[in-house]
């Protein structure tokens, strides 16, 4: 009789057991999450890995992917493998244009960008020889769409150098540009803008905020429609946490130096000036989506205009 009633009792609790434990699995979420390369994502690295994350969202399990560009970031999410990622306004824009569903959610930084090049006798964008090739990161990446800015209002034709350009990551350019090869240019970001001057003979030929005629915001955050719908709480989470890492870098760039420099593979000296410079801001409003915008449709990179409350969120 007793093991009839201990059976009796297993197979009661066994069930919900298995319920319990399905349950527990299925309520923790899981965020996936893809950042891009050099200190203009300083806010969530640092964020990431001071626990921030976890902490505005305890319940949730964060995952993260390192992309070469923008274009990566897009597909991972098309295909549903992030639920967000980091990148420059021009290819948020193009990817939006062409269907993307995903929207703005946050500024991440602002920051110095340049073409530099090493090309004996090229000193302006009139000078740039034919044969000379340009890395950037991707055709539509801010870097590329600045240079179309710069051209446009220089040399009278915005797609002039669009068929001499070279799609290699911020690091891969760098490389590039320091051994000699056929890279003479390279339209980058810090830290590496600032590693690529230190190179003998390198000069800047192109400011950033020269070519786009103002301030812009560099890098935002973006996140797929589903999430954005599916998920508010974990999405303001990460707001949050994203803020959070802007608010402590501005605040605090000796600590931030310190903290980072490992993670970069820098000297904190060397960290600590930049974060001190101009060269950086985080957080704040996005700057420069309707100039952008309006570029782009004009000439041709884009073919639908949306209005601001269609492509940031509140």
């Amino acid at each position: 009789m007793k093991l009839i009633k201990k059976l009796v009792i297993c197979i009661i609790i066994s069930p919900l057991m298995i319920f319990f434990f399905t349950s527990c699995t299925e309520d923790k979420r899981t965020v996936t999450l893809a950042e891009q390369y050099g200190l203009a994502y300083a806010p969530v690295s640092a964020a990431r890995l001071k626990g921030w994350f976890k902490e505005e969202v305890p319940e949730t399990e964060f995952k993260w992917q390192t992309a070469g560009n923008a274009a990566t970031v897009r597909e991972s999410i098309l295909a549903g493998k992030l639920d967000g990622g980091f990148m420059g306004i021009p290819p948020y824009l193009i990817g939006k244009d062409r269907g993307m569903k995903w929207t703005a959610a946050a500024a991440v930084a602002r920051a110095e960008l340049g073409l530099v090049t090493v090309q004996p006798g090229v000193d302006t964008l009139g000078d740039i020889p034919e044969n000379m090739r340009i890395a950037l990161p991707q055709p539509g990446s801010i870097q590329h769409i600045l240079l179309a800015m710069a051209a446009d209002r220089e040399l009278g034709d915005a797609g002039i150098f669009d068929n001499r350009l070279i799609t290699l990551s911020h690091p891969d350019g760098l490389t590039a540009l320091m051994a000699g090869t056929e890279v003479k240019a390279h339209f980058t970001s810090p830290p590496y803008l600032q590693k690529e001057l230190m190179i003998p003979g390198a000069r800047l030929i192109l400011d950033g905020n020269e070519a786009f005629g103002g301030e812009f915001t560099f890098i935002i955050a973006v996140f797929s429609d589903d999430f954005i719908k599916s998920h508010p709480e974990e999405l303001a989470g990460v707001r949050r946490a994203i803020q959070r890492g802007a608010d402590w870098l501005n605040e605090n760039p000796d600590e931030a130096a310190a903290f980072l420099a490992d993670y970069y593979r820098m000297e904190e000296s060397e960290l600590s000036r930049i974060f001190h410079s101009a060269a950086l801001s985080y957080g704040g409003d996005i700057l420069g989506m309707e100039d952008f915008q309006d570029f782009m449709l004009k000439r041709g990179y884009l073919k639908n205009g949306l209005q601001d409350e269609e492509l940031i969120l509140p």
